[in-house]
């Protein structure tokens, strides 16, 4: 099996990824633990998915999520239905993989490991292991202890054999390739006529009753929204910082700790004169090379104030001649040493040269000298105390946010006892709907879902305190609520027959374009099946255009262009109905060997994927799978 991992060193680039990145929790990637007993999610042939994995695995898609999305990250983005049936499938796929590995008796040993890991470079020091290194890395990365990691390793080691040959089985053929990019990159040129709905309006009229039965049998569409007011009040660090106080000597302490990052380096300013040749040109070049760099110096010598013209015309400097030469201001450890040297030691006006880097000749004219500078204390006292304070409610947030979530629990009949203690400010919403809650709450669904709850809404008690955004929390209470009511029939009258109207123009407008869909199809001309086409448009396949829905985009590439023109139509976005008549069939050039080889691994990985998924599910026919629904659905 070590023979296996020797040959297909994929499966140590994944590894890597593995140390720097948190892992995922289904195929290759997985690290989730068994647990024995209930309660269980789902079972493989009687091998239980425990609760207690699932939690860890939701845990972990959480952490990951939290870290790609920052602010923007709402735990509740997890509370579906679907993303919980998505992850509880994962962790299926995973167990019939185990399962599959145990018959066909694939181990990894532990010499096996230990060679595979030594061999990992985030774990070598001049290109030994080094055990020491080896759990600072994990223990910095990803807060693992080295049994750990290796369990995790050893498990994602044992499924490969399992998974490699299948993704590995992923060849494109060359032809395919280049189908798929003609395909892909093929234009059509596409002219559009609309048979629009508005013009129908005219001739409908919708009468009371018809309108009062549509209101009886649609009744939820016409409801006016539960409604809430509320009070609430909102743990963040910003809270913390308007409370945090910082005196004069730890701005000036912090300052004189950190005066490096308020001062400016010195920059100079400077033109230069390149003649090029390389390091390991033949000697006869660089004394040419130095011969006509010595010729330049002697120009620019002679007339100064034609530097940047003589630099135009002989600098061998592409990005800097058109400049004159001017290659703007620039600080130590910027350029080459030799020409940072030369130029930091001169006066402003100085034509220095020839100075000799691995780029060749310069002659180089010094224009301007930025000294040091040192930003006073005053200047940036503002700044410093406003780190200082949020350093400090930094490090109070922890304890004062099990604080807040104390005290909204302990008293649950009001906010203000949080409030006070904390230095807060309880705030009042008027009436709201659950969307309008949700903007309150920033963005957070789970907050909404605790505001109307019973405990709340019926009891009046405190919501718990919720986390809204990273390092905020929020706590509500309901002041009043009204439950959602149907809008009277007369309020909604007009609304109704109007709707009603327009669904009728756009059935007598769709039901036009198809007619004259058909006369066209059966070689009518324009004016025959009485439309008007548009100027011709060139669309592409993967290119959202005014006018152009995506279904209208799908519609007009799956039409048969072995005839031109040819027709094809589609409901419009408007009601309408859009009939397209296809004139042009433009497909791209042969793509050239890059681009070939780009669209092959991307062919190449959607097999692959295609093949696994097959693969699983050839497992998963075979097996008795079952979800407890019940189990899954709990919170």
């Amino acid at each position: 099996m070590f023979e296996f991992f020797s040959k297909h060193k994929r499966f140590s680039q994944i590894v890597l990824a593995l140390i720097a990145l948190p892992f995922a929790f289904f195929g290759m990637y997985s690290y989730v633990q068994k647990a024995e007993g209930p309660p269980s999610v789902a079972s493989v042939d009687g091998d239980k998915v425990t609760q207690s994995e699932f939690d860890d695995a939701l845990r972990d898609q959480q952490a990951r999520a939290r870290q790609a999305l920052g602010r923007q990250f709402d735990p509740a983005m997890f509370d579906s239905p679907e993303v919980r049936y998505a992850l509880v499938e994962q962790l299926i796929n995973q167990r019939l993989l185990e399962q599959q590995a145990r018959k066909e008796r694939f181990r990894v040993s532990d010499d096996q490991l230990s060679q595979f890991i030594a061999q990992l470079p985030p774990f070598q020091e001049d290109g030994k292991f080094s055990p020491e290194k080896y759990k600072q890395v994990l223990m910095t990365t990803q807060n693992m202890t080295p049994p750990m990691f290796e369990q995790r390793v050893r498990a994602d080691l044992t499924l490969a054999p399992l998974q490699e040959p299948v993704v590995a089985a992923n060849i494109a053929a060359k032809t395919s390739v280049q189908r798929f990019l003609s395909l892909l990159e093929q234009q059509r040129e596409v002219a559009v006529a609309t048979v629009d709905a508005d013009p129908y309006l005219k001739d409908i009229r919708i009468d009371d009753a018809k309108a009062k039965a549509y209101y009886d049998a649609n009744q939820a569409a016409f409801q006016v929204p539960e409604q809430v007011r509320f009070d609430y009040v909102t743990l963040n660090q910003d809270a913390l910082t308007a409370q945090a106080s910082v005196d004069a000597e730890e701005v000036r302490r912090a300052y004189e700790s950190n005066v490096k990052q308020y001062s400016t380096q010195e920059e100079r300013q400077a033109s230069h004169i390149l003649v090029a040749v390389k390091p390991d040109a033949p000697q006869a070049e660089k004394d040419a090379a130095k011969k006509k760099a010595e010729s330049l110096l002697a120009q620019v010598k002679a007339n100064p104030n034609k530097f940047a013209d003589i630099a135009k015309a002989n600098s061998q400097d592409p990005g800097s001649a058109p400049q004159g030469g001017d290659l703007g201001s620039f600080a130590r450890g910027s350029m080459v040493k030799p020409f940072e040297d030369a130029v930091f030691a001169a006066k402003v006006g100085d034509i220095l040269g020839p100075v000799q880097t691995d780029f060749g000749y310069h002659i180089i004219k010094v224009t301007g000298i930025t000294p040091a500078h040192i930003r006073p204390l005053d200047e940036v006292k503002a700044s410093i105390e406003a780190d200082l304070k949020r350093a400090k409610a930094a490090q109070k947030f922890a304890a004062a946010a099990d604080q807040f979530q104390n005290l909204v629990y302990e008293n649950a009949d009001s906010l203000q006892p949080v409030a006070k203690a904390l230095d807060l400010k309880v705030q009042s919403a008027p009436f709201m709907t659950r969307a309008q809650v949700q903007q309150v709450a920033m963005g957070s669904a789970k907050f909404v879902e605790a505001l109307f709850s019973p405990d709340s809404v019926q009891a009046k008690r405190n919501t718990e305190a919720i986390e809204v955004a990273p390092d905020a929390l929020m706590a509500g209470h309901v002041v009043e609520y009204k439950p959602a009511a149907p809008r009277p029939f007369d309020a909604v009258k007009d609304e109704i027959k109007l709707r009603l109207a327009r669904e009728a123009a756009s059935e007598m407008a769709q039901k036009a374009g198809r007619e004259k869909l058909a006369l066209l199809e059966h070689g009518k001309s324009d004016k025959e099946a009485g439309v008007t086409f548009g100027k011709p448009v060139t669309l592409n396949r993967n290119q959202v255009q005014a006018n152009f829905t995506p279904d209208a985009l799908k519609t007009v590439f799956q039409t048969s262009a072995q005839k031109l023109p040819a027709y094809t139509g589609a409901v419009n976005e408007r009601g309408g109905f859009a009939i397209y008549k296809l004139t042009k069939v433009i497909d791209p050039p042969a793509p050239d060997e890059e681009k070939l080889k780009s669209a092959e691994a991307r062919v190449s990985d959607l097999v692959g994927r295609e093949l696994m998924t097959a693969y699983l599910a050839a497992l998963k026919s075979k097996a008795d799978v079952k979800i407890e629904q019940a189990n899954l659905e709990k919170k």
